[in-house]
């Protein structure tokens, strides 16, 4: 009897099947482990920052007044409520509120990029999990597919803080650039088997 030949089904979110050329990698390289202390400083910066800049609203107030003055707004229009220290109190408080609130969905951003996402091998593929308001989304590619390029963000102090970071693109001379994902932050020193899984190639 003849064997028969299983064909094995792709999902959607799948590259193309490999090449036979193309070098097998190690899988064998588990989870990349996150570094959270960049997560931890980056709230800290933020609480810090908070802390001192709502106290300046109070010197914004009296530039505000000041610039109306200049302007002689109050001699030309001559509304009560435009020498109500209030309405510059008011106006300064939201100023400070609008930029502490844009710094804030900065912070959101940088957390969901350290935080929210993980990275493993299945198999010889990577999976990038990222988790959001929307639910979970997993990205599966094989890093040895022709096209895909990494780039390694390490260097003195990005190794000794735990700021180091892998990019998967693909580099398209019509397209440009396109980013195929993103690492959270990590030690090289946490994840040499990781890492050795990626670069080296049996």
């Amino acid at each position: 009897m003849s064997a028969i030949k299983s064909k094995t089904t792709t999902s959607w979110w799948d590259w193309a099947p490999n090449p036979s050329g193309i070098k097998r990698r190690k899988a064998s390289g588990g989870e990349l482990k996150k570094n959270y202390i960049p997560p931890v400083l980056a709230i800290l910066i933020y609480a810090v920052f908070v802390w001192y800049f709502f106290p300046v609203k109070d010197f914004v107030a009296v530039w505000i007044s000041k610039f109306v003055e200049l302007l002689q707004i109050t001699k030309v229009l001559k509304l009560s409520f435009l020498t109500d220290k209030r309405l510059y109190e008011y106006s300064s408080l939201a100023i400070v509120c609008y930029i502490s609130f844009a710094f804030f969905l900065d912070l959101l951003r940088f957390l969901h990029t350290s935080l929210f996402r993980n990275m493993k091998w299945e198999g010889e593929r990577l999976v990038l999990s990222k988790w959001s308001w929307s639910g979970k989304e997993t990205v599966r590619w094989n890093p040895s597919q022709p096209g895909i390029q990494i780039l390694h963000k390490n260097g003195f102090f990005r190794r000794i803080l735990g700021f180091e970071r892998l990019v998967f693109f693909t580099n398209l001379s019509d397209a440009g650039t396109s980013v195929v994902a993103e690492s959270p932050f990590f030690f090289s020193k946490s994840n040499v088997s990781f890492l050795n899984s990626l670069f080296d190639s049996e």
